[in-house]
């Protein structure tokens, strides 16, 4: 699902107050507009933005609302009808679902019910097709596939119950917004997806990025409580964000989930770069060198300073300086047919594994080092499982 509106033939004073007008939207709709350079992005909920861009005296709004939920196309389209009667000038307005035509919500959620009924079609029917990324919007890396379960955008969902969940249930499993209002529901959803997404747990003070999450989430479940105080909250979650960031806690005779969710990024995933993909914690810090085209991932840490473990990985062999010894080695043939050259070595205190992962006539370069041994055990299985993504 996509909604565009494009401003046409707009010279900058026309676009300043287009940009000035989209600001005053987002204030009026409690929504983050920012400002990133290449463009501008009105984040409204998790897996729901809308993207700013120019081409050349052109405007380009636009947003994939597939992950969002019918809730936030219908925002989309009465975001961008709002901009055209506040700004004159010429527009160009698509919605592939066409319900800028009819505004029928009824027939928009059906179509949503119609898309999770075939994606989950696609998961059971086509092997493969469940380590693909049909839960987010965008990310960097995806959760690994477990057996007898189902990875959805609020966390892992036994087999069986995916298979014979009522469609409508289900949506709430996928999509952040699926009534018109963003109602207590809506923010319950956005609170479980931000957790199965994004959550650090005790990693949640480690940076910027990890904090505002944490404090997000808890901002949402609050304002779930506070609209609608009989659903079932995740409370461990939340009492444990509270004592991570010193918070008070406001759920007073709140109600439990029966089960919460566990964070994908409290396990090891496939962080994606390219056409590779590196199994590490989902927390670890993420770096990319375009100079040496290369993905850094380091262990998550508590206090700063703190390391255990760092993976270096390039598609360019230049990260090694040993690649033709380490062609020389007995390599290891895994299941899959893929070959693993491997070399351990120890240098001024610190334990190394260099790596040359072959699939076909593709090669993965890694250059990984440890603390202690007991970090390398850990390297040595993150890189035996790592290769190559198919998208």
């Amino acid at each position: 699902m996509f909604v565009q509106l494009i401003c046409k033939d707009r010279n900058p004073d026309q676009m300043d107050e287009i940009y000035q007008t989209l600001g005053a939207l987002s204030q009026r709709e409690g929504v983050q507009i920012e400002d990133r350079g290449h463009a501008v992005e009105i984040l409204v909920c998790p897996q729901g933005k809308i993207v700013a861009q120019e081409d050349e005296k052109d405007l380009i709004l636009a947003a994939n609302t597939r992950h969002g939920g019918p809730g936030f196309h219908a925002f989309v389209v009465d975001f961008f009808e709002d901009l055209q009667e506040e700004v004159e000038g010429e527009y160009e307005f698509f919605d592939d679902t066409e319900y800028n035509k009819d505004e029928d919500f009824d027939r928009l959620i059906t179509k949503y019910e119609e898309e999770l009924e075939y994606v989950r079609k696609l998961i059971l029917d086509r092997p493969g097709f469940s380590e693909k990324n049909y839960m987010f919007d965008e990310t960097y890396y995806l959760p690994q596939a477990q057996q007898g379960k189902i990875n959805t955008a609020t966390g892992v969902m036994d087999l069986t119950d995916f298979q014979t969940t009522n469609i409508k249930h289900l949506m709430d499993r996928f999509y952040v917004w699926n009534d018109w209002d963003r109602d207590g529901q809506f923010y319950l959803n956005s609170a479980l997806t931000l957790i199965a997404k994004d959550y650090y747990g005790k990693y949640s003070h480690m940076d910027e990025v990890s904090a505002k999450v944490a404090e997000t989430i808890a901002e949402d479940i609050e304002a779930a409580y506070r609209l609608n105080p009989l659903l079932p909250l995740p409370l461990n979650t939340y009492q444990e964000i509270c004592e991570l960031l010193h918070r008070e806690s406001k759920l007073k005779g709140a109600i439990a989930m029966d089960e919460e969710i566990v964070p994908y990024r409290n396990k090891d995933v496939h962080h994606i770069f390219e056409d590779a993909r590196i199994v590490a914690l989902g927390s670890a810090q993420r770096n990319y060198d375009p100079i040496c085209q290369s993905l850094f991932l380091s262990a998550p840490y508590q206090d700063e300073g703190e390391w255990s473990w760092l993976i270096q990985a390039s598609l360019q062999p230049d990260i090694l300086t040993n690649v033709d010894e380490l062609l020389e080695r007995e390599p290891i043939v895994r299941d899959d047919q893929t070959i693993v050259w491997m070399d351990e070595y120890f240098e001024e205190g610190i334990d190394y594994i260099d790596a040359i992962i072959r699939e076909d006539e593709r090669y993965l370069y890694i250059h990984s080092l440890a603390q202690d041994l007991a970090q390398m055990d850990y390297l040595r299985q993150c890189i035996l499982q790592s290769g190559f993504y198919h998208a």
